[in-house]
Parts: C-alpha cells; sequence; structure tokens
C-alpha cells in the first residue's frame, strides 16, 4: 500500500514541471504516489503532465476545465490520495532525494504527526540564492509560529492518523496553508522541524505570494483575529513576524555546499 501521497497543484508551470517530478522521483524513499491536479493551465502544462504520467504509473493527472485555486486543488487531490501521509509540493520547487527519508523518520521517531523542514530559494532558472535560509525549531507551537512563519509549504508533511481530515479554505485568500497551519497549532498540536535544507523555493516574478504588501495585511488581519492573546502579543507576534520577514530576505545563506549535489534536478 502506498505510504505517502504527493500532492501537486499545477497552474502554467509547464518549464518547471519535469524537474519538480525528477526530484519526486529521485526520492531515496520510494513508497509514493503523486497526485498532480492541473488548475486550468493555458501554458502547455496539461500536455506534458500528461507526458510525465505516461511514464511513470505513480503519477496520477487530473485536469480541472476551469481555474479553481491552489486550495480546491489540493483538497481534491487529498480525497484521491491513498496514503497514511500527505506531502506538499508546489510544481515549481524541488525536494533534496532525502526529503520524504528523513522527514518520515523523524516523524516516527518523535511521533508527530506534523512536520516541515528547512529550505532555502532558487531563482527561476534553479540557481540557489545567496539569501534566504529558512530554520526551523526541532517543536513548532501557535506563538512561535506567528513570530518567525517558518512552515514552508513545500516542507510539510502531514500524518492523517493523527491529524484526521481536513481541508485548505478556499476563499483564494493569500496564505491558505498558513490557515490550515494555525488550525492545528491552535488546537495545542505542534509541528516537528526537521532543520535540514530539504527543500527549494523557487522565486519568480508573477508569484503571487510575492504581493508582499497585500500578503502582510492578511497576516495583521488573522493574527488580530486570535483572541485568546491579549492585544499586546498579537501586536508582538506581528512585529516579530515582519522583522523575521525582512531577515529572511537580507540573511546570507549559510549552507554546505555539497549539500545541494541532493538537488540533482535543479537545472
Amino acid at each position: 500500500m502506498v505510504n505517502v501521497s504527493v500532492i501537486v497543484p499545477v497552474y502554467n508551470c509547464c518549464k518547471y514541471l519535469k524537474h519538480t517530478v525528477a526530484s519526486v522521483q529521485n526520492q531515496t524513499y520510494q513508497n509514493w504516489e503523486l497526485l498532480m491536479v492541473d488548475d486550468g493551465s493555458t501554458d502547455g502544462s496539461c500536455a506534458e503532465l500528461d507526458r510525465l504520467a505516461q511514464q511513470n504509473p505513480k503519477i496520477k493527472v487530473w485536469h480541472l476545465p476551469e481555474n479553481k485555486g491552489v486550495s480546491y486543488c489540493r483538497n481534491f487531490a487529498m480525497q484521491q490520495a491513498e496514503g497514511r501521509y500527505l506531502a506538499f509540493l508546489d510544481a515549481d520547487d524541488l525536494w533534496s532525494k532525502d526529503k520524504l527519508s528523513h522527514q518520515l523518520f523523524a516523524m516516527e521517531q518523535k511521533h508527530s504527526c506534523l512536520s516541515h523542514t528547512g529550505y532555502a530559494f532558487m531563482d527561476s532558472k534553479g540557481f540557489v540564492l545567496p539569501v534566504g535560509k529558512v530554520e526551523t525549531d526541532n517543536e513548532l507551537d501557535l506563538p512561535r509560529y506567528m513570530k518567525t512563519t517558518q512552515i514552508g509549504m513545500s516542507t510539510v508533511m502531514v500524518d492523517r492518523r493523527g491529524t484526521g481530515n481536513f481541508i485548505f479554505p478556499e476563499d483564494r485568500r493569500l496564505c491558505e496553508d498558513a490557515r490550515a497551519w494555525m488550525h492545528f497549532l491552535r488546537k495545542g498540536m505542534s509541528f516537528y522541524g526537521v532543520n535540514e535544507v530539504l527543500t527549494l523555493y523557487r522565486v519568480r516574478a508573477n508569484q503571487l505570494s510575492r504581493n508582499k504588501f497585500k500578503m502582510m495585511m492578511n497576516t495583521l488581519n488573522r493574527y488580530w483575529g486570535e483572541k485568546n492573546f491579549p492585544a499586546y502579543k498579537r501586536l508582538w507576534y506581528f512585529a516579530n513576524y515582519a522583522y523575521n520577514g525582512l531577515g529572511k530576505r537580507l540573511r546570507k545563506t549559510k549552507m554546505d555546499v555539497s549539500v545541494l549535489k541532493n538537488f540533482n534536478c535543479n537545472r
């Protein structure tokens, strides 16, 4: 039986798909299925997905007739998933070949049903950027997450036996993944952080998340709604979030270059 279901929403990422899929196929842990949902792409992604699926029976593809949004795609794929574990990957990001094996081992050792890993940034051509490495805390609770927002979407793995079924908000607001993670953290659950760079996040000029002001205001509104914390703490957490966000983009990446050998499909 499949143990890990890898979920990838796709929208106009044709030129990156073969690299992203290769980073899954090259995993040292091989008990996975890859569920890819095309969200009404117009750039040739449909044909590329079909080509990739024909080459590997572990890849399953669905085509939506119109754009529904990234959360809809993830929720749809989760309904089809057979694995106990769900791993999320964006269509233009890359995994280290040891990502699944290291993360599964850590979750089993720590008896954790939620985990994330460290990550770094690359440009649109796949070259690692000299700034922005994100490290993780071993145990991440809600206050710490609100201060650091250290959970990268493409780093998350979930054990459904521990979390039960869940959904991502489909209202197309920014940070839909953060809202889902905060739902778990609000319930007193914690994320275990695997503090290794096991994911490369691709920075592109037209990415939704690059609308920084809108995302910041969205985050402020979300934090302000956390009524379990007094107002001064909510504002303090937001100030930390803004500071850490700035540091993430200015701080030099200190990473062993040999680690990049594990990302063997980033060109």
